[in-house]
């Protein structure tokens, strides 16, 4: 990694530190120069200022998900459903925590939110790609004979994602002392029941499966 690469780094992990601990308004671009052990003026010779750095942050932050995301429905027929699913379910817990205050801040500054939604309309790209790739994942899925015919691919992935993005902003929401006493935060039990309660094809008899 060249020194500007790594200068980069560092603005990026500061920036993230100092923006989830004191939220998007309060953040400056001299505090996060500060965390990040540089000057102002070396993190404007890499960032335009503070809403580019949040929203290079989103990008860094969302990547191996989108990653993810993508090549989901080239898996379809590989490994087991529910063990995609558990992957995927313990993935989005993950993303929605690490990332989901962050997103969040996005509603608080009005204009950042208009530029990214202008982002979306040029390229196409968005958080609602998830629920259509997981959606093609499924209708594969459900062709090769492993998800219930009569199911719906597109609620399906609705309710997965919906179920783990609810599930993480009650913890984040509630915080330590409130999800413990509200709320049974057990991310591996969740996933595990969330993923039982899918709709899978029935299994064949021993003897359609021999013959």
């Amino acid at each position: 990694m060249s020194r500007a690469e790594t200068t980069r780094e560092r603005i990026l992990a500061a920036a993230s530190t100092v923006i989830r601990d004191q939220g998007l308004a309060h953040t400056t671009t001299k505090e996060i120069a500060r965390a990040a052990g540089y000057s102002e003026a070396t993190l404007y010779k890499h960032f335009q200022g503070k809403e580019d750095l949040f929203l290079a942050v989103m990008r860094i932050r969302l990547a191996p998900f989108i990653g993810l995301m993508v090549r989901l429905p080239e898996k379809a027929g590989t490994r087991t459903v529910p063990a995609h699913l558990t992957d995927l379910g313990h993935e989005m817990l993950r993303v929605y925590e690490d990332s989901g205050q962050l997103a969040m801040a996005l509603f608080a500054e009005p204009a950042l939110l208009a530029r990214q939604r202008a982002v979306f309309d040029q390229t196409g790209h968005g958080p609602h790609n998830a629920n259509l790739l997981f959606a093609e994942y499924l209708r594969r899925e459900q062709q090769l004979g492993r998800i219930a015919p009569t199911a719906s691919p597109v609620a399906l992935a609705d309710l997965f994602l919906g179920a783990c993005f609810q599930r993480a902003f009650l913890v984040a929401f509630l915080g330590p002392t409130g999800r413990d006493r509200f709320l049974e935060h057990d991310p591996d039990r969740f996933v595990e029941e969330l993923v039982a309660a899918m709709p899978y094809a029935p299994t064949p008899p021993a003897e359609e499966r021999s013959g």
